[in-house]
């Protein structure tokens, strides 16, 4: 993902990501300017998606929060939209991000209920991602996912998230997740919940070896399993430390 990279241009993340061996992308933000979302024009999402494959890197997902703040029907008819930019880009997942406040979660709920049979017929997999709110536990995104209870709202398994929300070893979470995890955020943290993230995978708490033999039981093969985060200031620190999580986790899969 260019998280790592937010403070750099889009090109310099895209450099960055693929001169580190990566071959697949997933769009956040870049420098606060949303790279896809629901209303996003046409023409802008062709671009944006041909500087991507220019770098040998293929979209994997587009990323959602889903705004409660709008009607019901409102809130559905963004996630169609936003599905419609995913298909055009080429990604198979939108990452929702889920939500925070309590009084609207089975409007959330009902929401994804809805759109969900719509993925499912654009070939798009909403994956949510533990994220706090309505997904802080592993318990919270085992109800959320059956709550909505559909084939195309999955999970996007998120270790480091895991254990700054909720202090949960990613570890003894997955098993139970594990069979509805289509997606992977790699992401490493330490220091205890709202510990940091900004972390190389492999330096922090994280038992990357643990969490992909136990995916792999459960016959996830990997894609789009997608790293978050890195430490690095500059530039230069960021692309080296990408290189490192490449190597790392390269090692790491093919052990497993």
């Amino acid at each position: 993902m260019n998280r790592p990279w937010t403070e750099f241009s889009f090109e310099e993340a895209l450099t960055g990501i693929a001169d580190a061996g990566f071959t697949h992308f997933g769009f956040l933000r870049q420098q606060k300017e949303t790279l896809i979302g629901a209303d996003t024009p046409p023409e802008q999402v062709d671009a944006v998606v041909a500087q991507v494959r220019r770098h040998g890197l293929e979209p994997a997902f587009v990323f959602s929060s889903t705004p409660m703040t709008v009607p019901e029907e409102e809130a559905v008819a963004y996630l169609r939209r936003l599905i419609d930019n995913a298909k055009r880009a080429g990604a198979s997942f939108v990452l929702e991000m889920g939500h925070g406040r309590p009084e609207n979660y089975e409007k959330y709920f009902s929401t994804m209920r809805k759109a969900a049979p719509y993925a499912e017929e654009q070939g798009i997999t909403i994956a949510l991602k533990p994220h706090g709110g309505l997904s802080t536990t592993g318990d919270d995104c085992l109800r959320a996912i059956q709550a909505v209870d559909h084939p195309a709202y999955r999970l996007c398994f998120d270790p480091g998230n895991l254990l700054h929300y909720a202090g949960q070893r990613p570890e003894v979470e997955l098993p139970k997740l594990a069979p509805y995890t289509v997606a992977m955020c790699i992401k490493d943290q330490t220091g205890g919940i709202k510990g940091p993230v900004n972390i190389t995978p492999g330096d922090g708490d994280v038992d990357f070896p643990a969490v992909f033999r136990i995916l792999k039981e459960h016959g996830f093969e990997g894609r789009p399993a997608l790293v978050e985060t890195l430490a690095g200031k500059t530039l230069d620190e960021v692309n080296g430390e990408a290189k490192r999580a490449y190597d790392y986790l390269t090692q790491v899969i093919s052990s497993t």
